[in-house]
């Protein structure tokens, strides 16, 4: 029986949910406050070996329509439609993850079935899926570690400097999506449920 696939080529057009760019640098500003002294800043330019899109896929269609200023049944798509930025997680290949945040062999084996809530896990990308036709080693999400970049400015790095490499592709995408987005919604209660003695075990 044939595998299920888990990744399909990028292509052009819009950014897609699930999205893995590589070379893909942000740029912000940090500031220094002190005492009575004016704040100060400098501009930095962080690179990101790989990123994969988090924003959801029809708010991506419905920009790129908008900057594009395609017509749907005679109709351009109204500018109401874009979205300032677009939502990124950082990606590290998973031995790096391994080798980071005290991440010992118990809390490996739960990260790399994706049985661990703040850690998502993608397998290696094969060359005929990669859009660079290079391959992508085994990879690791941490939903802590996510950003933004102004859509303009997205679509301006991808067509530059920045490289389109894969996409997840259904029930992988909704798995990935469901899990960032009920990481980021969990909630912290003061204590936890008790079961009183003779409850059953």
């Amino acid at each position: 029986m044939e595998a299920q696939a888990i990744y399909t080529t990028s292509s052009d057009g819009a950014l897609r949910q699930g999205e893995v760019i590589s070379g893909l640098i942000q740029v912000h500003l940090k500031l220094s406050l002190g005492g009575d002294m004016p704040a100060t800043s400098v501009i930095q330019h962080k690179s990101h070996p790989f990123a994969i899109v988090v924003s959801q896929d029809c708010e991506l269609d419905w920009d790129f329509k908008a900057r594009n200023r395609i017509t749907i049944d005679g109709k351009e798509v109204g500018r109401e439609k874009t979205i300032p930025n677009v939502l990124f997680c950082e990606v590290w290949t998973a031995d790096a993850l391994r080798g980071s945040n005290n991440i010992n062999s118990t809390m490996w084996s739960k990260i790399k079935t994706n049985r661990d809530e703040r850690y998502h896990f993608l397998e290696k990308i094969d060359p005929t899926t990669d859009r660079q036709a290079l391959g992508l080693p085994e990879l690791g999400i941490d939903f802590k570690r996510y950003f933004t970049i102004p859509t303009d400015e997205a679509y301006a790095r991808v067509n530059t400097e920045a490289k389109r490499r894969c996409r997840l592709v259904s029930p992988y995408l909704e798995h990935f999506s469901g899990r960032f987005f009920y990481f980021q919604s969990r909630v912290a209660l003061p204590r936890e449920h008790e079961s009183e003695p003779g409850s059953p075990q």
